[in-house]
């Protein structure tokens, strides 16, 4: 059976069409599943923006890339599945004008049951404007068996007060269950792969706890700098960016404990929420200045026009969990743009009683999917000296046909099979906020701990 067939009838609406992650990021996942045959055979998508779109400047502009005359049938029959609609976020009126072209879509499906998904990439501070005129015109909640769910692009909030008013905004029309917030790393296959290995291999289930392990490490390093995204990364910098979403969730795929089923998802989340509320928090600015690093690259102020300008495009925070099992073991999280290579990856150091030797698991996210051990041997010869070799596993040399995925291909698809397990919870999102509002407050009332590092510098700090 096509796994399409196993997903029910879908309107997917799009506020922010013409914006850089709905067109460098969603759509070409869209193409990529309708090529598979992996959407519902019913589908539409509805393009809202400000302004008119012309559907095939849209599509052209898009450089979708079709390496044959097959997929080029396909980036046709693809364009038939789009309409757009002229819309102001701000205007109830149309809302209800929306409202009813789903509800005459849904009338031409003839379904019992139909996706109602709304994927807003949009600005943070037209989020709760958006939401809220959802619930008035009624499409919070839409009858005729629509079942409604809103997609939410990073970040959610700016702080914690931000992340609270938000999340109360979204509850007045939006039930938990119908929210799923992105973290594209979270999809990422070699993200999934850390449970997994974890459930399925005993060797070193016994030693995941702070007994046998001495620190955690887990890095998103970019060789790029801000690519022209001056006015987005003034006003949030590389903390909000990466740190606050995918690198504390990294953080608690690593640690939680794991459920008795990895299926289940309410579990899942709830491992995750343990794991970070139970972050040690930093009680001063001693603690802070102590464990946290904040760095700029050298070019940043003259490509945002900002000479002053105290954004850090690298952050490197270690933290500690307040649990049994991890209690006294730093984890060290830390991102930065224009670094020497791009490198995604969580590295487990394991302790040994001696000095010499290595024990070490590497988590590759990317590139170069796949997993490292790092072991300790003693070298050929009649002296007992050690080497430290290294056993690789690599997805693609051990895949046939391996492509990796793009994560937003498997988050289109959690949601089209309401599979939440993937997004973050209110409780998770005011967890991660905790952690880091200590952080910049500090921040905003220092000026001396910035560091400005040379574009293609390697890793700062521990």
């Amino acid at each position: 059976m096509n796994p399409s067939n196993e997903i029910d009838p879908t309107i997917l609406v799009i506020f922010g069409i013409s914006g850089s992650l709905a067109t460098k990021k969603l759509i070409p996942s869209l193409f990529q599943l309708y090529k598979k045959q992996l959407l519902p055979e019913k589908i539409v998508i509805i393009g809202l923006s400000r302004q008119k779109i012309d559907l095939n400047q849209f599509v052209n502009g898009l450089n979708l890339q079709t390496k044959d005359n097959i997929e080029a049938e396909y980036l046709n029959k693809f364009k038939t599945i789009f309409t757009f609609i002229d819309f102001e976020p701000s205007n109830v009126e149309d809302f209800h004008s929306l409202s009813n072209s789903i509800n005459q879509i849904n009338q031409n499906f003839q379904s019992k049951n139909t996706n109602l998904l709304f994927y807003l990439s949009i600005p943070p501070n037209i989020f709760s404007t958006v939401v809220k005129n959802l619930g008035l015109s009624g499409l919070n909640k839409p009858d005729k068996g629509l079942e409604s769910k809103i997609l939410v692009e990073k970040p959610f909030g700016y702080d914690l007060i931000s992340a609270k008013k938000l999340i109360e905004d979204t509850k007045m029309y939006f039930k938990e269950d119908q929210i799923y917030r992105i973290d594209h790393y979270l999809a990422k296959d070699t993200a999934q792969n850390i449970l997994t290995f974890r459930r399925f291999n005993p060797l070193f289930q016994t030693a995941w706890n702070n007994q046998h392990i001495k620190k955690i490490k887990i890095l998103a390093l970019e060789s790029i700098g801000i690519e022209g995204r001056a006015k987005f990364y003034e006003s949030i910098g590389a903390l909000r960016d990466l740190i606050q979403s995918h690198l504390l969730q990294l953080m608690a795929l690593t640690t939680m404990t794991l459920p008795k089923e990895l299926s289940n998802k309410d579990a899942i989340h709830l491992a995750r929420h343990d794991i970070l509320s139970n972050i040690k928090s930093f009680k001063d600015y001693d603690e802070v200045s102590k464990n946290v690093i904040r760095g700029q690259y050298a070019s940043y102020r003259e490509e945002v026009g900002n000479p002053n300008s105290m954004t850090e495009t690298y952050a490197s925070i270690t933290i500690e969990i307040e649990n049994s099992i991890w209690k006294g073991i730093p984890i060290t999280l830390s991102t930065g743009k224009a670094m020497k290579e791009k490198r995604t990856e969580i590295v487990i150091d394991f302790s040994a009683s001696h000095e010499e030797a290595v024990n070490q698991l590497t988590f590759r996210i990317q590139p170069n999917e796949g997993i490292d051990i790092c072991l300790t041997v003693k070298q050929p010869g009649l002296d007992r000296k050690t080497e430290v070799v290294t056993m690789d596993f690599s997805y693609k040399q051990s895949f046939d046909n391996y492509n990796i995925q793009e994560s937003y291909e498997k988050v289109i698809i959690d949601a089209l099979r309401e599979d939440n397990t993937l997004f973050a919870t209110s409780d998770e999102i005011i967890d991660t906020w905790n952690i880091l509002q200590p952080i910049m407050d500090y921040w905003s009332q220092s000026q001396n701990d910035l560091i400005i590092y040379a574009n293609g510098s390697e890793e700062i700090g521990p």
